[in-house]
């Protein structure tokens, strides 16, 4: 499906709401509604900052597992910083709010909704590839080894070893008797990140 809002081409892929669909479908956790609003509201981090910083995305695309924004980013360095930022930023500001209402209420699914928006916003943090946290590194590492190509190839390195590390931990729990998928799923999207984008 594909719309204009705002001057803005927003894309969404039928798979996406496959995936979606699914996902809660087959979700005996309850996890899946809380993750993806602290994703809903990571990526509204990311198009309040753009907004802010007048430099408003010309396409949204909603595929599985990702959300594009493209946007001509602003041409000072902290601007694009400040929009890499302001997602996990947002999530953490949700992550306080929610652990006040938490410690206020003693409502279980405050504390559910918390910790998945710290742990989304925390994620988001790495310094890998494809993720705000490997997006400000190289932004910083850009100015001090001379461009962005060098910059890109550290922030690669980088994000490998990270991936090689979530998936040697997995072996190693796996070899002690314990199944930790998390960890197997997270150190193949790092690689896979580093590698494809």
């Amino acid at each position: 499906m594909r719309f204009r809002l705002f001057g803005t081409e927003i894309y969404v892929s039928f798979l996406f709401f496959a995936v979606i669909t699914f996902m809660l479908a087959v979700d005996r956790t309850g996890y899946c509604l809380p993750t993806l609003c602290a994703a809903a509201f990571h990526e509204t981090g990311h198009l309040f900052a753009m907004w802010i910083s007048d430099c408003r995305p010309k396409a949204i695309r909603l595929v599985p597992a990702s959300v594009s924004i493209v946007s001509e980013f602003p041409r000072k360095r902290y601007g694009e910083m400040l929009i890499a930022v302001s997602g996990p930023l947002f999530n953490i500001v949700l992550f306080c709010s929610l652990m006040i209402n938490y410690k206020l209420t003693a409502g279980n699914i405050s504390l559910t909704y918390a910790l998945i928006n710290l742990v989304i916003g925390c994620f988001n943090l790495l310094p890998v590839k494809g993720l705000d946290g490997g997006t400000v590194l190289e932004i910083l590492l850009s100015g001090t080894l001379g461009g962005r190509d060098a910059a890109e190839r550290v922030v690669k390195i980088i994000s490998v070893i990270i991936g090689l590390v979530f998936l040697f931990t997995a072996t190693f729990l796996i070899l002690g008797g314990r199944l930790n998928l998390s960890l197997v799923i997270v150190g193949i999207y790092v690689l896979i990140c580093a590698f494809l984008r």
